[in-house]
């Protein structure tokens, strides 16, 4: 689920990076490309075109966040204690 969470993320980010390309221009673009924080003001600032994209990197980040192997690891590896 990690791995699906992962793609969702990255296949909504590109598509919200190439709709910043074409109405905005290469600087927005960029933007979006390096930070994944303007990626998510820019699909909020422009929802009405980027409703489907914006919802699968939301969707993807919650995924990858909720099903992150490493968190699973942690919890698993800490021993309990007894009282």
């Amino acid at each position: 689920m990690y791995f699906l969470g992962s793609i969702l993320a990255l296949v909504g980010a590109i598509w919200i990076t190439v709709n910043a390309a074409k109405k905005d221009g290469a600087l927005a673009a960029i933007f979006c490309f390096i930070c994944g924080f303007y990626t998510i003001y820019y699909g909020i600032k422009n929802f009405a075109e980027n409703k489907i994209p914006f919802i699968l990197f939301l969707a993807g980040i919650a995924i990858a966040v909720i099903f992150n192997p490493g968190m699973s690891a942690m919890s698993a590896a800490t021993p309990a204690t007894s009282g």
